[in-house]
C-alpha cells in the first residue's frame, strides 16, 4: 500500500526542487530518512547534493518538522503528513 505526503520546500532548496510544496506517493512505513533520498533520487544534480552528503545520508545541518514539530530522520511518516525541509539560514 502507499501513502500521500506533502513536502514543504524552504530557502535554498525551494530552487533546486523546482517547486515550493508537491505531494509525493510513498510506500507505508517510510521513514523521513526514506523520503529524503527518494526526493533526492529522483529530482536530479543539485537536490541531490543539497539532501544528501557523500554517504547518502541527509545532512546533518538540514532542518525537518513533521508538522509543526522539529523531526530527526528516522521518525516513521503516516498517511496524510506534512513534511518541511529547510536549510539552515545565516547572515546580519
Amino acid at each position: 500500500m502507499t501513502m500521500r505526503v506533502t513536502v514543504h520546500y524552504l530557502a535554498q532548496i525551494k530552487r533546486s526542487a523546482g517547486c515550493p510544496t508537491e505531494i509525493v506517493e510513498a510506500p507505508d512505513g517510510v521513514t523521513l530518512r526514506d523520503l529524503v533520498r527518494n526526493l533526492a533520487d529522483r529530482d536530479g544534480a543539485a537536490l541531490h547534493a543539497l539532501l544528501l552528503d557523500e554517504t547518502e545520508e541527509p545532512h546533518k545541518s538540514l532542518l525537518f518538522f513533521v508538522g509543526e514539530e522539529h523531526a530527526e530522520v528516522s521518525r516513521p511518516l503516516r498517511d496524510g503528513d506534512s513534511v518541511t525541509i529547510l536549510t539552515p539560514m545565516s547572515g546580519g
